[in-house]
């Protein structure tokens, strides 16, 4: 008597392949994080796998990042904003610079 044991036979055609995700933990983070896992009565692996996909979920919902032009796009913009403020022959980043060697010499 021979037996036949397939996974087909209990999961769906659409099975979750699961594929490892390497960590290297300190001696101490390792520990804090299990006592952690230990606290919500959860497995290493598990604890490790929910906070990693919160904080994807985090990430996602940030801004990319800016490219050069982005950049460029945004400063010609504050710049646009400032202009009707602008004094002739007046320099905010000079005053800004004479202000904090005053305050270096201060203490």
């Amino acid at each position: 008597m021979s037996t036949f044991c397939s996974h087909n036979d209990y999961m769906s055609g659409s099975a979750i392949v699961r594929k490892p995700l390497g960590v290297r933990a300190t001696p101490e983070e390792h520990e804090r994080i299990s006592e952690a896992a230990r606290r919500e009565h959860r497995s290493v692996n598990s604890f490790v796998l929910r906070a990693a996909l919160e904080a994807a979920e985090t990430a996602e919902r940030l801004p990319g990042r800016r490219t050069p032009e982005d950049v460029q796009a945004a400063i010609h913009q504050a710049q646009e904003l400032m202009r009707p403020y602008r004094q002739p022959g007046r320099s905010l980043v000079d005053e800004l610079i004479a202000e904090r060697r005053a305050e270096a010499l201060r203490e």
